[in-house]
């Protein structure tokens, strides 16, 4: 049991080595980039929440949760109403993928700033206190 743990304290560290993973190991099965490419995005969404959520945590010492719930419906609100604005009809499925790919692309991006943000404040940290 605890190794299951630190497996899951390296997938939240390192997503993005486990997206690169998740590609490589998708498109030697199947050779095809594009699917290989979605595979890989869709399957790490989760370890990206989860990790933005963790270094929050870590720099800030709140606990994020709740913030990206609120998040993460907002996300969904505006992907249903951009595609009831587009296609009248709301297709489940669509709206779905828009919202999973959308939230990829916001916590990934919120990954690399949080990971810069939180080197910065740590490099500050060490010679505040050298001083």
């Amino acid at each position: 049991m605890e190794g299951f743990y630190y497996l899951f304290a390296l997938m939240v560290t390192l997503p993005t080595a486990i997206t690169l993973f998740v590609y490589l190991l998708t498109y030697r099965l199947v050779k095809k980039r594009k699917f290989s490419f979605h595979f890989a995005i869709d399957s790490t969404t989760i370890l990206y929440v989860g990790s933005v959520a963790a270094i929050v945590y870590s720099i800030f010492s709140v606990n994020p949760i709740a913030y990206i719930a609120l998040i993460l419906i907002a996300i969904l609100m505006i992907c249903v109403f951009i595609h009831w604005r587009k296609y009248t009809d709301i297709v489940f499925r669509q709206v779905c993928k828009r919202f999973w790919k959308s939230t990829f692309l916001l916590f990934f991006v919120l990954h690399i700033i949080s990971i810069c943000y939180g080197l910065f404040y740590q490099i500050s940290v060490v010679f505040i206190d050298l001083s």
